[in-house]
Order: structure tokens, then sequence, then C-alpha cells
């Protein structure tokens, strides 16, 4: 039970990490880009936003369509 819970944890420090990374190469990007970011960036904001889904601690519990932007949002975009 220990082995699976440090697994699990191990796991989760693993996926944070990953989207930090990510969130600072698309700082980066935004710098550099300037004024074309929407454009340039818009490949690492979707790699971002995947990373970010679903991770962090306590939402184990829901269901992983309530993780992400809402609904009314996402279909405005």
């Amino acid at each position: 039970m220990l082995e699976m819970r440090e697994h699990v944890v191990r796991e989760k420090w693993i996926d944070i990490e990953k989207a930090k990374i990510l969130r600072e190469k698309l700082k980066w990007c935004y710098r550099i880009e300037g004024v074309n970011h929407l454009q340039k960036c818009r490949h690492l904001v979707h790699q971002y936003l995947d990373a970010t889904r679903g991770i962090g601690w306590g939402k184990e519990q829901r269901p992983p369509s309530l993780h992400g932007p809402k609904a009314e949002a996402a279909a405005s975009e």
C-alpha cells in the first residue's frame, strides 16, 4: 500500500515538473515572439493545457471532463 502511494506521488511530481518546464518554454516564447505570440506559440499553449489537465492534488475523484476549461468558454473560442 505504501509503495503504491509513493509511486502515485512520484508520478504526480513528474507530471507537475513537466508542466513547469512547458510553462517556462511558453513564457520564453511569449517574450521572443512579442505581438505574434498568439500564432507562433499556439502549439506550446496546447501542450501546456494538456499537461496541466488532471494533475495536481485532490483531483482523483473528479471525472476528467471537469478538469479542463468550462464547456461554455471552450465553445465560444
